[in-house]
């Protein structure tokens, strides 16, 4: 498969975090796999149980390296020194009654966060689909997960819709669904 040059002209990029930290960010390229794998084992397990996919066993990630493209799911991996400490992804269809829509995801290891970082990598997601001419974004969260609620909120996001009980997690304990969504081009 061809590789979109649009989507990777503007990476690597380097940036600095709040706090002087200077991170490169990319696409995720399949060698990525194992050093994801290492970032997702840092991530707390409440956090990893609510995730659509199970990414504790590798085969969720084998998966994700083996068939990238970038046209329907852009992962960018954000890295320090080799290490990767960010995952974001904007996951779109090109056909269809959803072809107007991006959904997003932003994971950041714990020892990173509150430096400005998903954020950052939030509105990159939101720029790339801007430029690919998207007009909404959104994100499924659980309900309980406040901090990612807030960031989102922070960012523009704007609840739309609640569902009881919708996610099961790993451990079989149900959690309410919310939606947010951003708009990116105005509409009527």
């Amino acid at each position: 498969m061809a590789v979109p040059e649009r989507l990777l002209i503007d990476y690597p990029q380097l940036w600095e975090l709040e706090d002087g930290t200077e991170v490169t960010v990319r696409p995720m390229v399949k060698e990525d796999r194992d050093k994801l794998a290492e970032f997702f084992k840092r991530i707390p397990d409440q956090e990893l149980r609510v995730l659509k996919d199970d990414v504790t066993g590798g085969t969720v990630i084998d998966q994700w390296a083996q068939s990238l493209d970038y046209d329907r799911v852009l992962p960018l991996v954000v890295e320090i020194g080799g290490r990767i400490i960010a995952d974001a992804t904007l996951h779109r269809r090109r056909q269809g009654w959803r072809r107007h829509l991006g959904g997003v995801r932003v994971v950041v290891d714990p020892e990173f966060r509150h430096r400005g970082l998903a954020s950052r990598l939030l509105a990159e997601l939101a720029d790339v689909a801007t430029r690919e001419g998207l007009m909404r974004l959104y994100v499924e969260l659980p309900a309980d997960d406040k901090p990612a609620i807030e960031l989102f909120r922070a960012r523009g996001f704007k609840e739309v819709a609640r569902f009881g009980d919708y996610i099961l997690d790993r451990k079989g304990k149900y959690h309410d669904l919310v939606v947010l969504h951003l708009d990116l081009i105005y509409r009527e």
